[in-house]
């Protein structure tokens, strides 16, 4: 029922964002621009100072007057359509890093380090909601931002890592643009103010609220004589936005920002940071290796059980078989032991008699029993004669 709920919600979103196809890529400083930045050192990034673990400490000094304005020269914005329609953040991050010397691409960006949830189960400060691909992707938050940037410099070995700087009033970010370092920033398409209008709950009973209009965008400059931020717009390109409409947008997204620290040139290694908070979600890479890994050890492990269920088939086989070859044995032994016991003794001879040595003397026959019965007849007819 809530996936149903969420592709709803997709499409009403959809419906309400207007993209806007671009080119690859817009240099964001024209020569009225470069004008209003008279105290730029160059557009060149600047590298960091290095340590044996690379930190940068970039936090904003307390009274420190920051100059009237200042633009980041020679930042190029990376467009995101046609390829992420709704990838707006993964694009901003893209083209900031591009900005600090890192070739990447927006796409590989996207599909090797983005954590993604296609169901909505999680909300926007876990994973990407959707697919940037897609039309009816919804988006992420700053935290996703960061373990995105942070998974890419540890896949180069880079000690460079991203900072979470939501919260931070716009003094603070035009602080970073001082130092070279432009920020990520969440506000909404067009700077237009509508509260959230789309509303989920995840399976972890946590409620996410979604603004049609959420947009991500690298802020690059500003002049606050003339009362304006310059942008890095992933849908419009170079743009120059009232800082009173600016901020509106930025406190309605919660002020969300995200700064890099260093450059492709900042040397030293990958290092882990501790207690990390990390996205139990995958990108989509990440998301079929695993799947095509466990799928292979699901294979590997049917083809092990059939093996063994093989074996064993054959080798009860072999048992039966000599089961029936020693029963057969065991019954022939038997019968053979059956047959001896049965079969008659030899004849024996019997040694002759002195009397059987001369067969031609004759014997005397004994007397028969009908003499006898002669003679008892005739007493019997004599004493019947007297009775008379």
């Amino acid at each position: 029922m809530k996936r149903d709920t969420l592709r709803k919600a997709v499409a009403a979103a959809a419906a309400c964002i207007a993209l806007t196809s671009c080119g690859d890529t817009v240099t964001l400083m024209s020569s009225e621009t470069e004008a209003a930045s008279d105290s730029n050192t160059g557009g060149a990034a600047v590298s960091e100072p290095v340590t044996e673990h690379f930190t940068l400490d970039i936090s904003y000094p307390k009274g420190e007057k920051l100059p009237k304005k200042y633009v980041i020269q020679g930042f190029k914005t990376v467009m995101q359509t046609p390829e992420l329609p709704t990838g707006c953040e993964i694009t901003a991050l893209c083209q900031t890093l591009n900005f600090l010397g890192f070739d990447i691409d927006k796409v590989k960006l996207a599909d090797e380090f983005l954590p993604m949830d296609n169901t909505g189960v999680t909300t926007m400060k876990n994973a990407y909601i959707g697919d940037p691909k897609s039309d009816e992707g919804f988006g992420c938050y700053s935290p996703v931002i960061v373990q995105t940037a942070d998974d890419y410099f540890q896949s180069i070995d880079s000690p460079c890592y991203a900072v979470d700087l939501s919260g931070s009033p716009l003094e603070e970010l035009y602080y970073q643009l001082n130092n070279d370092r432009p920020v990520i920033v969440w506000t909404t398409i067009d700077l237009i103010c509508t509260p959230p209008m789309l509303r989920w709950v995840t399976m972890d009973d946590e409620e996410m609220w979604f603004n049609d209009f959420q947009h991500c965008v690298t802020l690059c400059g500003y002049d606050l004589d003339e009362n304006i931020v310059y942008v890095a717009d992933p849908l419009k390109g170079n743009r120059k936005y009232d800082i009173s409409a600016f901020s509106s947008s930025y406190e309605l997204m919660g002020r969300q920002a995200v700064v890099i620290c260093g450059n492709a040139d900042t040397g030293g290694n990958y290092v882990e940071i501790k207690d990390k908070p990390q996205s139990a979600f995958l990108s989509r890479n990440k998301a079929e290796r695993k799947k095509a890994e466990e799928e292979e050890a699901r294979r590997k492990a049917e083809e092990a059980e059939r093996k063994k269920t093989e074996e064993e088939s054959k080798k009860k086989v072999a048992e039966d078989e000599k089961r029936r070859a020693e029963e057969e044995k065991r019954r022939a032994e038997e019968d053979k032991q059956r047959e001896e016991q049965n079969e008659p003794s030899p004849v024996e001879e019997v040694p002759e008699s002195p009397d059987d040595a001369h067969e031609d003397v004759p014997r005397e026959e004994p007397e028969t029993h009908e003499e006898k019965n002669e003679d008892y007849s005739y007493d019997n007819a004599a004493d019947k004669e007297g009775q008379e």
